[in-house]
């Protein structure tokens, strides 16, 4: 078994991660909101893994990370109406929306047709995406139905054996993004997460 990769987010660790997720890795990874479990999203036993490792059921989804609009464009069936323009001026952000999903994505990430897409506040984060060249499936760090885990020797005590453990620089957020279901005929706030006001506000929801 090959060392885990340490470290933080910044200048060749970028490539190594990406190298290491593109080979089927799982990473814990700092976001624009909280620690993260985080593989690509291609790989179906990758994302079995992090499903294991949560002990979280089959019918849940995960959001998946995209580094661009153009990215997240490959995530979408059809964009809601105005959507794809809003979310323009809104992200990148600690924000999550529930959107059509493409049927080119896994069956495991897209319950009831719906896929939750973010483009993150973090640049380091968005290289690392990019370097990768596909989005990333991103999940709490934590046993399904417990409090997500926010501090990276915590989190290796509890998942050992995890192929990247990446540490946040300073405090970082401990509140989950905002999450916005788009898919029926009206927005709908599912979270409310950090910038409820200002996403509520851009998609008319009172």
């Amino acid at each position: 078994m090959e060392k885990p990769v340490e470290g933080y987010l910044e200048g060749r660790n970028i490539s190594v991660v990406a190298a290491r997720l593109r080979s089927g890795g799982v990473a814990v990874l700092p976001t624009d909101t909280i620690y993260g479990f985080h593989c690509v999203y291609s790989n179906r036993s990758s994302i079995d893994r992090i499903r294991r490792l949560k002990e979280r059921s089959k019918s849940s989804g995960f959001i998946l990370l995209a580094s661009s609009l153009v990215m997240a464009d490959r995530l979408v069936e059809k964009w809601p109406a105005g959507a794809r323009r809003i979310l323009g001026s809104l992200w990148p952000a600690p924000l999550t929306v529930i959107l059509p999903a493409s049927r080119r994505i896994p069956a495991a990430l897209r319950p009831n047709g719906g896929v939750a897409v973010r483009i993150p506040a973090m640049d380091s984060l968005a290289a690392l995406i990019k370097k990768t060249g596909e989005p990333l499936v991103s999940t709490s760090v934590n046993l399904s139905g417990q409090p997500p885990l926010n501090r990276i020797a915590e989190i290796r005590r509890e998942f050992p054996g995890i192929d990247v453990y990446i540490s946040r620089r300073g405090d970082g957020s401990r509140n989950p993004s905002t999450l916005i279901d788009l898919t029926g005929r009206e927005a709908r706030i599912i979270r409310p997460g950090s910038i409820v006001r200002r996403a509520a506000l851009a998609f008319g929801i009172d």
